[in-house]
């Protein structure tokens, strides 16, 4: 009897000691998505102009997010991967019901077995524009602290951890005995106005937690594989304030020192994958922006392949896109009294930018370049939109599809 106990206990002993692993399995799938922006319908029901003001906005579906996030969890169920990880922004402007509700929808994944990740974007935490739209004006809404984001989510990520930080909400997940995945908190939890849309950091703790975990991770004989919200590489030279992270070199020196193969981020909400020493960043779109795109890795310890998915809705995103970037760019190109050249140089714009978004832009520059559009844009006052034409007519390669040897990174 004695030796049953015993045993029983060095087993429990045993166990204690193991660190968590998501998965014993050498393939895995992890999909990643980011800036979902969920807005809690109870916040906008009843004001008649919200939906909108949409249409003047970036481009994102709000209205139809709770659409698009079941549409998402149905995808994800049907995909089955081994984890789904969201690069932040996770609500509109840091609504706590925003949070609890999507954190509720996200619970339906867990259900099925399918783990989730997350990490604060820059809309998440203490966000100072968090108010609710009425029929007549703002109303207050609750926002959340960090604190509060850590409780909410504690099943979606921070149960899953091997390692946190106590002073950011970073934290660290071994994937299978090949892969760690580090989730970086790159945002500043006491927002002014000035704070809100400036670039991401790291503080010097979790630059120190941060090389301790890469160290680690090396020791261990692991891959270390990074998430964050802001994005390591400049993705836009033209638009490239406040989404590339302050002392991106510095950080990807440390990443590339600890042979990082790549970065998930997103915030700038277009679809772009640059590299940055060697490192690659894929930047994930926001999910409610055309075409409400997802990427899906399937990694093992030799590559690393990667592709986007679009969801379906009742709606056609592309068309909506179109509508949102018509009325962005056509407000500014009033002063063009020919209407002929002002209809054809708002044309160009807004299919410029719904490729660029959607990151198959490569695709269509040979097209955009001998429009009539683009032709009569280059004899117009508009500099800054020349620049920014230009600035998406450089991609060269798609940013919807990376394929990627590791056995070099080792």
């Amino acid at each position: 009897m004695k030796k049953i106990i015993y045993c029983l206990i060095f087993c429990l002993c045993l166990m204690g000691c193991q660190s968590k692993t998501l998965s014993e399995k050498e393939d895995l799938k992890i999909i990643v998505a980011s800036d979902i922006h969920y807005f809690l319908k109870d916040y906008y029901q009843d004001c008649e102009w919200f939906e909108d003001s949409m249409l003047y906005g970036d481009g994102k579906m709000v209205t139809y997010g709770d659409e698009i996030v079941d549409a998402f969890v149905q995808a994800v169920i049907q995909e089955k991967p081994d984890l789904v990880v969201l690069t932040g922004d996770l609500s509109f402007n840091g609504e706590k019901g925003s949070h609890q509700k999507l954190a509720q929808k996200l619970e339906q994944l867990r259900e099925k077995n399918i783990q989730v990740a997350v990490i604060p974007g820059n809309h998440d935490i203490d966000n100072i524009y968090t108010k609710g739209y009425g029929q007549d004006d703002y109303f207050d809404v609750d926002n959340i602290n960090a604190k509060d984001f850590q409780d909410i989510y504690q099943n979606l990520g921070y149960h899953l951890a091997t390692s946190k930080h106590d002073e950011s909400l970073s934290y660290r997940i071994d994937l299978n005995p090949d892969f760690a995945l580090l989730m970086i908190d790159s945002n500043a939890h006491e927002q002014t106005e000035m704070t809100l849309g400036a670039s991401g950091f790291f503080t010097d703790s979790t630059m120190q937690w941060l090389e301790k975990q890469l160290q680690d991770i090396q020791k261990d004989g692991k891959t270390p594989l990074v998430a964050m919200h802001h994005n390591l590489a400049i993705h836009n030279e033209l638009l490239n304030n406040g989404y590339t992270i302050n002392d991106h070199e510095k950080i990807a020196k440390l990443f590339s020192q600890y042979h990082v193969p790549f970065v998930l981020s997103g915030h700038i909400h277009c679809q772009n994958i640059k590299t940055i020493q060697g490192i690659y960043d894929i930047a994930s779109s926001s999910l409610l922006d055309a075409p409400l795109q997802y990427g899906i890795i399937e990694l093992n310890q030799d590559q690393m392949n990667y592709h986007t998915q679009s969801l379906s809705i009742s709606v056609n995103a592309d068309e909506y896109f179109d509508t949102v970037s018509a009325n962005k760019f056509g407000k500014s190109l009033q002063g063009i009294s020919d209407t002929q050249k002002r209809t054809a140089i708002q044309d160009v714009l807004v299919k410029a930018n719904r490729y660029y978004f959607t990151g198959n832009i490569n695709q269509y520059v040979d097209e955009l370049r001998s429009s009539d559009g683009y032709q009569y844009l280059q004899n117009e006052d508009l500099s800054f939109y020349q620049q920014y034409l230009e600035s998406m007519l450089k991609e060269t390669e798609s940013s919807q599809a990376l394929q990627l040897s590791l056995t070099m990174k080792k």
